[in-house]
């Protein structure tokens, strides 16, 4: 069994790193290192009940390939082969540690793990023996050259921090005294071994930002009270060996150090130095004086010598109090806080812009392997037919009602792929049969046809009347852009019978394309009618796909978008703004009824603020485009009562500004080229865009009227009297506090001398409170 799975898996890997499509070979290494674990796994469950090992059921024997082999030893390479196969095996040892898929979701695809599950008890910790040995044999692959990127290594980091929490290895290596089994004891006397190696690694590290990772990952889980006190002097020594590495970062002025490396490197190592200094009493006095010398030096900016101020302050303070030491430093919690730049407006690098791609295609294929989606027999046994039920795409007309010939089409996007497909469905409305009709079919924008020719073209034969026939084309989509299909029909009323006729009309003689045809065509074919068709233009939106992410952090990403855009748009909906907010947690409210199509579209809701008391909200929307490039959308709204309200419920108008901000600006330059196909795009025709002068006059006019009412009320009041002596007024002022409206002595007043703006604001709080009681007496007679 052994050297047959040998042999078969060093065939795989060979046939596997042959594999041109990369989302063939993501999955097919997926599979590889499943079945490796599974093995790997079972093996070692018979060893502990007594039977005979086998060799090479080992997950290392997936490297007993010599090119496998060189590759991953060597610093450079020049595939990514060794890259897809660490991220692959790494990503399914976490697999391997998460529970099992419920059954009731699943159903039967997860046999292989089930039996797993089933062979080996499943142990909390039984996970953690194959990934050992994958951190070991995969320990190279820290010191690759990878020109910049880093999401294998990362990976690989990974793996080894969850390994060392779980094993604890910053307590040292337990003893059988402390409860210790041997399999524990010799699993992290590995650990240790290979966090030796590691540091010894440090000083041969070729990517300058892996450095300081593999630093944190190190030095977060080291034993440092198992050092020996004698070797402290010692340049070997490992808490040395990372000081001195430490310090080569801090004062990192290479070329090849760029700025954004740089300072998230220097951020990495002050967290270590104030995690490492309030640990132990050596590393503290260390790191003080490393720190003291950087803070001096031209090489720290003022935020970073800031941080290494408060650094030394916990330093110093955890010195002086031992046993407060949790000012300083936590638990460890067996996180890795580090990655590539995950989206492409933070750095516009190469090396980032290949890991993500890489990132995407191995969680793909991992995730399509440990955790498919529920099958359709699986959808129909638990939640019943409507589950399958999709909306077919909205069919549009393309010719007039009195053509010959009648084209409906509608669209299906792939955005996988980066095609787009149009379906025709043409139906012959003349009495005849038409022997034979073309359909060509013209792009403009982004789109290009896949086979290569410069248009095409389907021939149709013998169209019986009133008889639908289906016919489609596929295009690619090569950016982001504004696209449209143009179709054109050519039928023959004289196919085959040798004749020809002269038709006048709109495509007369001095249409050269027209002319051009009629040479290029044979005899028998006779002279075509053509018919020019609307053009089918695909929606601006239909090239994105939502984009999850969690408020903290797109409201962190808003800001340093560089390309921007904002309009206006309006919709009106029945019913006061008040109580149309008011609804919205309860009952279906009409205050956001121009914005419904939103939640069909490819747009994630990060989330939504709405301020009641004046009727207005805030949506804030993320999605990125088919090529990569962010796009945020907020759509701030305000409630306006239209001024001709008719008998029954008023008609209220919502404002709101749309304001997009995208990564690169060709995306937002695509938007702003027609504002109102845009918000048509988004919500379905339901918004009608507003120029900017158009809502500055209705501000203009808004503000003229609030003006004259606030005229008229003051020509309303009463003429001031003419003022009198302060002697007079004092006196005045004491009689009245002295005496009621009837000449009686007054008791204590109750009246409030309160001023107009706090009377306004106690108003403002009690409407407040008023609407909040109402909210909470509503829902309490529904629950009810």
């Amino acid at each position: 069994m052994g050297p047959t799975r040998v042999s078969l898996f060093k065939r795989l890997l060979q046939m596997v790193r042959n594999l041109r499509a990369e989302s063939d070979r993501m999955h097919a290494l997926a599979c590889i290192c499943r079945t490796a674990l599974c093995v790997d796994l079972f093996a070692k469950e018979s060893v502990r009940r007594g039977q005979k090992p086998v060799p090479g059921t080992d997950v290392i024997s997936l490297f007993e390939d010599v090119r496998v082999k060189e590759d991953l030893n060597s610093v450079t390479s020049k595939n990514l082969f060794r890259e897809e196969l660490v991220a692959s095996l790494v990503e399914s040892c976490f697999q391997l540690s998460l529970p099992l898929p419920e059954l009731k979701n699943s159903g039967t695809e997860s046999r292989v793990i089930g039996a797993l599950a089933y062979g080996t008890g499943y142990g909390a910790l039984n996970w953690t023996e194959p990934a050992l040995d994958v951190v070991e044999v995969c320990r190279p692959c820290v010191l690759w050259d990878c020109n910049g990127r880093t999401y294998a290594i990362d990976c690989y980091l990974k793996l080894l921090v969850r390994l060392c929490h779980i094993y604890d290895t910053r307590g040292g290596v337990k003893t059988i005294k402390a409860g210790a089994s041997q399999d524990q004891i010799l699993n992290e006397t590995r650990l240790r071994n290979l966090q030796l190696q590691l540091i010894r690694d440090l000083r041969e590290i070729h990517t300058p930002r892996i450095s300081s990772r593999l630093i944190w990952a190190i030095s977060e889980h080291f034993d440092l009270e198992g050092l020996d006190p004698l070797l402290a002097d010692d340049p070997e020594d490992p808490l040395n060996i990372i000081i001195s590495n430490m310090h080569k970062i801090l004062f990192n002025t290479d070329s090849s150090a760029t700025t954004s490396n740089r300072i998230q490197d220097v951020q990495a190592v002050l967290i270590c130095a104030q995690r490492l200094g309030a640990r132990n009493a050596r590393a503290g006095q260390l790191l003080s004086k490393e720190l003291e010398e950087f803070r001096a030096s031209t090489s720290a900016d003022s935020v970073t010598k800031h941080q290494s101020r408060y650094v030394l302050q916990v330093i110093k303070y955890v010195t002086n109090h031992p046993d407060n030491r949790w000012v300083g430093v936590g638990d460890a919690t067996g996180d890795y806080p580090f990655s590539h730049h995950t989206l492409t407006v933070q750095f516009s690098e190469a090396s980032a812009a290949q890991d993500r791609k890489l990132e995407g295609l191995v969680h793909k294929a991992i995730r399509e392997l440990w955790r498919p989606n529920p099958s359709q027999l699986t959808l129909l046994q638990t939640k019943g037919i409507g589950a399958l039920h999709k909306e077919h795409p909205k069919a549009c007309t393309l010719t007039g009602s009195s053509d010959p010939c009648y084209i409906e089409a509608y669209h299906l996007a792939d955005p996988t792929d980066g095609r787009i497909t149009l379906h025709l469905k043409i139906l012959n409305l003349t009495e005849l049969e038409l022997n034979r009709v073309d359909i060509r079919v013209g792009l403009s924008g982004a789109l290009y046809y896949m086979d290569g020719f410069s248009r095409t073209v389907r021939h149709l034969r013998n169209l019986v009347s009133q008889d639908p026939v289906q016919s489609s084309v596929t295009v690619g989509v090569s950016h982001f852009e504004r696209c449209s299909l143009w179709v054109q029909v050519l039928y023959y009323p004289f196919y085959g019978s040798g004749g020809s006729a002269d038709y006048e009309g709109d495509y007369a003689e001095e249409d050269s394309q027209m002319m051009r045809q009629k040479r290029s065509l044979r005899p028998e074919l006779g002279e075509p009618v053509v018919l020019r068709c609307q053009p089918y233009k695909i929606p601006l939106a239909e090239l994105l796909l939502p984009l999850e992410c969690s408020p903290v952090e797109y409201f962190r990403l808003w800001p340093s978008l560089p390309a921007m855009v904002e309009c206006t748009g309006t919709y009106t909906y029945e019913g006061s703004g008040f109580k149309a907010t008011a609804a919205q947690q309860y009952d279906s409210s009409p205050f956001l009824s121009g914005l419904k199509s939103i939640s069909s579209k490819p747009f994630h809701q990060v989330c939504s603020h709405f301020i009641r008391t004046v009727a207005g909200f805030q949506l804030c929307y993320a999605a990125k485009t088919w090529f990569g490039g962010f796009v945020g959308m907020m759509i701030f709204g305000a409630s306006e009562v239209s001024r001709n309200v008719d008998l029954g419920d008023e008609t209220t108008t919502m404002i709101c500004k749309f304001v997009v901000r995208a990564s690169d600006e060709s995306i937002t330059r695509e938007i702003e080229s027609d504002l109102q196909g845009w918000l048509d795009d988004i919500t379905d025709g339901a918004v009608e865009y507003m120029p900017e002068d158009e809502v500055k006059s209705a501000a203009a006019e808004r503000l003229k009227i609030s003006m004259e009412r606030i005229a008229l009320l003051k020509a309303a009041k009463p003429k001031v009297p003419p003022a009198k002596t302060e002697q007079e007024e004092e006196e005045e002022r004491k009689q009245s506090e002295e005496l009621d409206g009837f000449g009686n002595p007054k008791g204590p007043s109750t009246l409030s001398k309160l001023t107009a703006e706090e009377a306004e604001h106690r108003a403002l709080q009690a409407a407040v409170l008023q609407e909040w009681h109402q909210l909470c007496k509503e829902k309490a007679m529904k629950a009810q």
